[in-house]
């Protein structure tokens, strides 16, 4: 026999401390899609075509929306998308943006960003423009700017002249540019530049297609002039500092038009490329001025495109930083046509093709990028992060209570349930105003007096301003297993000590009991009882170590199950087996 069950629980009691922590056994992981927020959902898939695939989708919805943002607020500076998205409440997940300039940190193309215009396309790519009607397009763009004297009475005082960037460095011995609030606190400082501060009036900003106006209040030729809000820079690169100088005297009334034909009114935009999905057809060829590196090469690749039914998809394929293959553009645009894209368009890819999902990222870097532009999916309404699948308040230590964070998208009164399936039994555990952001709350079955079975955690949320929403997460409550102590022994057996190990578990109901012992590898080595009935009590086994005609050495992990009818909770603990000491030797006979 391999185990026996013993009639006195002294053996196990009396054994030295483990050395490894009990913990709950994870549930068989559920195929298909987990909740980030109703409505929007992450998967991962794997195949042999594509590798590692991460894919965020979300259902058309009012509470739903899809931007551009910025990573650290500029477009002049990479930072961390992990923090981009924790710094907005309402954000549930978002990837990386355009590609940029590593050394100047700017975006290669096109940024519009809540209707201000950041950075200018680039016309050789695609941009994603995201209308405000919630339509996704792609286009490619350029800008045509100009800068004019206009009197107090909107005459033109001269003719236009023309700018042809946007917060970026200079790149060309003449050329201007034009600097906004976004770009930072201060215009780049250098030689070789005349600018003038300009006041747009009320304090207005700059977006394509949109003529401003304002006064010009401050000259200077050493740069580093101030942007203060409501105000932006004009910038004279070499011989176009010339005619900023001549024309543009303080007291000058200045109109500044940045046209970008066919842009949508009231829509943001990122840049990116290649076009890899249009009109449900996969683009595998756009080309767009990429290289055929760029194009050919198997690497880890971001997407962002929508599907017939207005559902947003943002995808990411893992590649060699993850130990994967990657994929090219050519297999990028089939992926994103299969996975049902209307219109897609490739973000930048390599070291910056980055997930968060739900706070947290879902593919692995050792140190991510910085990255400039990134594309964040929101949500208007409260949600609640995901729970544990099973609490067993037992007191035993292991998953007796959780806490939970709830999020509010901005400030309101805040309503948290813990409700029995079926409404049997209800707990209010929050019922307050909360600012916008995240709120943990405790769930503690003991504390609360509830009992085992299927429950809800429901939240509702009421703003300050707007319409109430609501959001809830399963949780199942169940005490039946705890209490696991795994410990190693011998056994005095004649002259010699037999080696053996020694597990007991606590069941509060009737449930059909499975012990395995699992080896470093994860392969299951030993099932010492599978699917034993064992009524309520302390149940106790010992396994005399035999793998064969072998005795087990090295760490062995203990795995107990008991399924009862509210399912199969699980415990593992781990384990350390030395080498069985030797026999003593005869003593000589006299």
């Amino acid at each position: 026999m391999n185990f026996v069950a013993l009639s006195t629980v002294a053996v196990v009691l009396s054994l030295p401390a483990a050395a490894f922590a009990v913990e709950a056994l994870p549930p068989p992981t559920a195929p298909g899609a987990s909740q980030v927020a109703p409505g929007i959902s992450y998967e991962e898939q794997s195949s042999e075509e594509f590798g590692d695939v991460h894919i965020i989708r979300s259902k058309p919805s009012g509470l739903t929306s899809l931007a551009p943002i910025l990573a650290s607020g500029s477009p002049a500076r990479t930072g961390s998308l992990a923090a981009a998205v924790a710094e907005r409440p309402a954000a549930v997940a978002a990837v990386n943006g355009d590609f940029f300039n590593t050394s100047a940190a700017y975006p290669s193309g096109l940024t519009v960003v809540g209707g201000q215009l950041l950075s200018e396309p680039e016309p050789s790519r695609s941009a994603l423009v995201f209308g405000s009607d919630g339509i996704l397009s792609a286009a490619r763009l350029t800008l045509a700017g100009k800068w004019q004297g206009v009197d107090p009475a909107g005459l033109i005082v001269f003719s236009p002249r023309t700018f042809s960037a946007i917060n970026r460095p200079s790149e060309r011995s003449s050329e201007t540019i034009v600097y906004t609030p976004a770009f930072g606190a201060s215009s780049p400082e250098g030689k070789g530049r005349t600018e003038v501060q300009i006041r747009l009036d009320n304090g207005g900003t700059i977006g394509p297609n949109q003529p401003v106006e304002g006064v010009v209040t401050v000259q200077s030729t050493s740069g580093a002039t101030a942007l203060p809000a409501g105000h932006v820079v004009l910038t004279g690169v070499g011989t176009a500092g010339g005619t900023i100088a001549r024309d543009l005297v303080l007291g000058t009334r200045v109109r500044l038009e940045a046209t970008i034909a066919g842009f949508p009114v009231g829509a943001n935009a990122v840049g990116g490329g290649p076009l890899l999905v249009d009109a449900e057809s996969a683009v595998s060829d756009a080309g767009e001025g990429f290289t055929s590196g760029q194009i050919t090469q198997r690497t880890s690749r971001t997407a962002v495109g929508q599907a017939a039914d207005g559902s947003m998809l943002l995808v990411t394929v893992e590649g060699s930083g993850q130990g994967r293959r990657g994929v090219t553009v050519a297999e990028q645009a089939t992926l994103m046509k299969r996975l049902g894209a209307r219109i897609a368009v490739a973000m930048d890819a390599g070291g910056s093709a980055q997930m968060i999902a739900g706070g947290q990222p879902t593919i692995f870097w050792a140190s991510p990028r910085s990255i400039t532009s990134a594309v964040a999916l929101s949500y208007a309404g409260v949600r609640i992060a995901p729970l544990p699948f099973r609490l067993t308040p037992n007191t035993d230590g292991i998953d007796d209570s959780t806490t939970s964070v709830v999020t509010a998208p901005v400030p309101g009164r805040l309503i948290v349930r813990l409700q029995k399936r079926g409404g049997a039994t209800t707990r209010e555990l929050v019922n307050e105003p909360v600012p916008a952001g995240p709120r943990p709350v405790t769930v503690d079955p003991r504390a609360l007096k509830v009992g085992d079975g299927p429950f809800r955690l429901v939240s509702e949320f009421t703003p300050d301003q707007g319409a109430a929403t609501t959001a809830e997460r399963e949780l199942l409550i169940d005490r039946t297993l705890g209490f696991l102590n795994v410990r190693a022994f011998s056994r005095k057996v004649g002259r010699a000590r037999k080696p053996a190990l020694g597990i007991s578990f606590r069941l509060i109901r009737p449930a059909r009991a499975t012990v395995r012992i699992v080896d470093a590898a994860g392969v299951v080595r030993k099932t010492l009882v599978s699917g034993k009935r064992y009524a309520p009590g302390l149940v106790v086994l010992e396994w005399n170590r035999r793998l064969g005609k072998e005795s087990a050495t090295g760490t062995f992990r203990v795995e107990v199950e008991a399924a009862t009818g509210f399912g199969t909770p699980g415990l593992a603990e781990s384990v350390a087996l030395k080498p069985p000491p030797k026999p003593s030797p005869r003593p000589p006979r006299p």
